[in-house]
């Protein structure tokens, strides 16, 4: 229990920055220090494309993904009703008009990969070295993967964000729900594909 409360609890922090400052380096920083305070619990996910690749690689059974991803996306869903209390407007993501489907499904394929491979190393091996370092280059790797698509897709990759907030703009009458399916299964793929690029790359990783 101790974990799915950790994962609503960073989903909600980590979404609370999102909205209310739309930059990537203070939601990087925050995902860093959420990392630190949250590794040692549920091993800091707040993300469905993380805990799906690691339901892949193993790391998380079939029952423990289900409750992460409903821990995050309530966690996102209370970020977005906490930001409208405060600023007295809804917040969603949607994709820039400036590019088309395409271009921003291959961003949040493939700047999510990019994240989640990090992840995952930073993540499965046992080095004590590399534990140490994980929230501050998890954070800022993720910083650096907002800054480049934000101007492609929007810079989402992670689903608890378009799912929390959607909800609510639904609840309210609005129609963000039409880009969901953009920020889930581009993430989620990125995700599988680290899942698998880390056993052609890493078998020593593996077992």
């Amino acid at each position: 229990m101790q974990a799915y409360i950790m994962e609503a609890i960073g989903s909600f922090f980590l979404v609370l920055v999102f909205g209310f400052t739309g930059d990537p380096l203070a939601v990087g920083l925050t995902l860093m220090a959420l990392v630190y305070m949250g590794a040692q619990v549920s091993g800091a996910h707040y993300n469905p494309a993380v805990s799906f690749a690691f339901f892949l690689k193993r790391k998380l059974h079939a029952f423990d993904l289900l409750g992460y991803i409903c821990a995050q996306l309530l966690g996102g869903f209370l970020a977005a009703v906490v930001i409208y209390f405060l600023a007295n407007a809804v917040f969603y993501v949607e994709p820039p008009a400036t590019s088309n489907l395409y271009q921003q499904a291959f961003s949040e394929v493939v700047f999510t990969f990019i994240f989640v491979m990090v992840m995952l190393l930073f993540s499965i091996s046992a080095s004590p070295p590399r534990s140490q370092l994980k929230g501050l280059v998890v954070g800022l790797t993720f910083a650096g993967m907002l800054m480049v698509s934000t101007s492609i897709s929007g810079g989402v990759l992670n689903p608890a964000i378009s799912w929390g907030t959607a909800s609510l703009d639904f609840i309210l009458g609005g129609n963000s729900y039409v880009h969901v399916l953009l920020y889930t299964l581009g993430p989620l793929t990125g995700g599988a594909l680290a899942a698998f690029a880390l056993s052609f790359m890493h078998p020593e990783l593996e077992g």
